[in-house]
């Protein structure tokens, strides 16, 4: 049991300090005219031209291109990861996964051409019906045994890592997976706007994913064996074939929000001068849709070639981490200029919040740097050759 709320306190924490406090609480209040994610940070500090500004606009733009490292992955780790359920619901049928995987990222790169107004009203309402179906499915396993609350508590988390030593810490590399997207919600901003992406968080995702994680947890706790794919597990049989195709949908949207941040990224290296000029298109009245089209491609042949070489989503998880948790420091660091040099908050404000932040991003970085040996250099090398 400590073990299991172990994990579960420090995954449900991590959701806690670097989504819920750091991007939705503080760093979404820090935009350039709307849009969101790191290149904005970099472009208000040009533009107030603050001391070493030059040093830390060449962090942004490192920043930016680590996050189309990892950009490339999102896709496929996702989609990738809820097709594998088909070895759950069909095992015969597990070959299909790998084809299936593309095909699906190639429609969803077609589709990107009539802006992501249009496909979040395809699958808006599958969002939604999927964030409930998993928070009821957590939900039913909770019920049965409510002594896993307990892993609410940061407590179990910090017991967890010290009983565990260096195999707790690289625990962490594992539990970095569940906070990966928390810089493609910032650089979304300027496609939703940043009341919305609040309201999506903390009224829908929030409360679903912390269910299905404990109910998960309780899974576990009471058959070591479905740790194997737990998620799947938890619903009976009749629901896994609905439960495959309802993931499918969720992931391809998920998938949608690390593209259109990648147009939003390269939009404003652009206007900043740090890409050369890109045709850039409007594909809705709305105010920050756009269509960036060799971005879109240029990700589209690098996901596609990521699903062919690893073809399991738990194979791209030992390459994922190293780049989005880089980002995520970066971000911390251009977040605490802006708001010294830009807001004039004091120092002694600022503190806790940059111990905070960048203990928890440290940590995670350096439990990921193991994942290196393992192929974690290929996001970084796209990085340093996009930067």
């Amino acid at each position: 049991p400590a073990g299991v709320y172990g994990v579960v306190s420090l995954i449900l924490w991590s959701l806690m300090i670097v989504v819920s406090i750091k991007y939705a609480g503080f760093i979404m209040r820090a935009h350039n005219h709307g849009d969101g994610g790191i290149m904005a940070l970099a472009s208000l500090l040009q533009r107030h031209k603050v001391a070493r500004g030059a040093v830390l606009v060449t962090l942004g733009i490192f920043g930016a291109a680590l996050f189309f490292g990892d950009g490339m992955i999102t896709p496929a780790i996702s989609v990738l990861g809820s097709l594998q359920g088909l070895k759950v619901a069909a095992p015969e049928l597990g070959h299909l996964v790998v084809p299936l995987t593309i095909a699906i990222l190639i429609g969803l790169f077609l589709l990107q051409r009539w802006g992501s107004g249009t496909i979040g009203w395809l699958f808006g309402p599958v969002i939604l019906v999927w964030f409930v179906t998993i928070g009821l499915l957590g939900l039913s396993q909770v019920v049965k045994d409510p002594a896993v609350l307990q892993g609410l508590s940061p407590t179990w988390g910090a017991r967890f890592l010290a009983e565990n030593g260096a195999a707790g810490y690289l625990t962490l590399g594992g539990v970095v997976l569940a906070v990966t997207g928390a810089e493609t919600l910032y650089a979304d901003r300027g496609h939703f706007g940043a009341a919305p992406i609040r309201l999506g968080w903390f009224a829908v995702a929030l409360p679903a994913l912390m269910l299905n994680y404990l109910g998960q947890a309780v899974l576990i706790q009471h058959d070591p064996s479905t740790a194997r794919n737990p998620f799947y597990l938890m619903a009976p049989d009749w629901a896994q074939y609905p439960l495959l195709f309802l993931a499918t949908a969720a992931t391809i949207i998920a998938s949608q929000a690390a593209i259109s941040g990648s147009f939003s990224v390269a939009r404003q290296a652009v206007q900043l001068g740090f890409l050369p000029r890109l045709a850039i298109r409007h594909p809705s009245k709305l105010e920050g849709q756009i269509y960036v089209p060799v971005v879109n491609w240029g990700l589209c042949i690098g996901v596609v070639a990521l699903t062919l070489v690893f073809q399991s989503a738990d194979r791209l998880g030992d390459i994922y981490g190293v780049a989005v948790t880089g980002t995520f420091i970066l971000n911390t660091l251009l977040f605490l200029a802006v708001a010294r040099f830009l807001w004039g908050t004091t120092k002694r404000r600022l503190a806790p919040i940059a111990v905070l932040f960048l203990t928890v991003e440290v940590t995670f970085f350096s439990a990921n740097i193991a994942k290196i040996e393992h192929g974690a250099w290929l996001p970084l090398v796209i990085g340093l050759v996009l930067s």
